[in-house]
């Protein structure tokens, strides 16, 4: 089960001890999306999105179907002023899973900063139908990591 993280959530753990712990990861397993997904989710948290958007990017070569690394590359494209290669992220995550809240609240964050207001609404009463409380999420941090 994925973990939001938003910033109403305190950290309990240092994001470079985080960030330490999934190179290491990484080192012993190359190819392990999970490590690679949450390897991205520190990069993002520190502000480092180019990095983070390669980690995702990464985790995807390893596992083209992880709607984790779909949906936080969508985030991390849409922080980084691409909203149109987002909403192709949001579209591929959804398409993976269409009862991914995360995925859905993504998309029409995406399509509200695109001004596709009526098409954002919908995707977003899309999200509130499977969690009433997933509006709430639409301020925080999208990201997603894997156990």
């Amino acid at each position: 089960m994925p973990r939001l993280l938003t910033p109403e959530i305190p950290y309990k753990r240092d994001d470079r001890d985080a960030l330490r712990a999934y190179n290491d990861v990484i080192a012993d397993g190359p190819h392990d999306p999970a490590a690679l997904n949450n390897k991205g989710v520190a990069l993002e948290r520190q502000g480092r999105y180019e990095e983070a958007l390669a980690a995702f990017s990464a985790a995807l070569l390893c596992d083209n179907e992880d709607v984790y690394a779909w949906n936080n590359r969508a985030v991390i494209l849409a922080r980084l002023g691409r909203p149109q290669e987002a909403v192709l992220a949001c579209t591929r995550a959804l398409a993976l899973d269409r009862l991914c809240i995360f995925a859905w609240v993504t998309y029409g964050m995406v399509l509200g900063r695109l001004g596709k207001y009526r098409e954002a609404e919908q995707a977003l009463a899309v999200a509130e139908d499977l969690d009433p409380q997933a509006r709430s999420l639409y301020p925080g941090n999208l990201t997603m990591t894997r156990a």
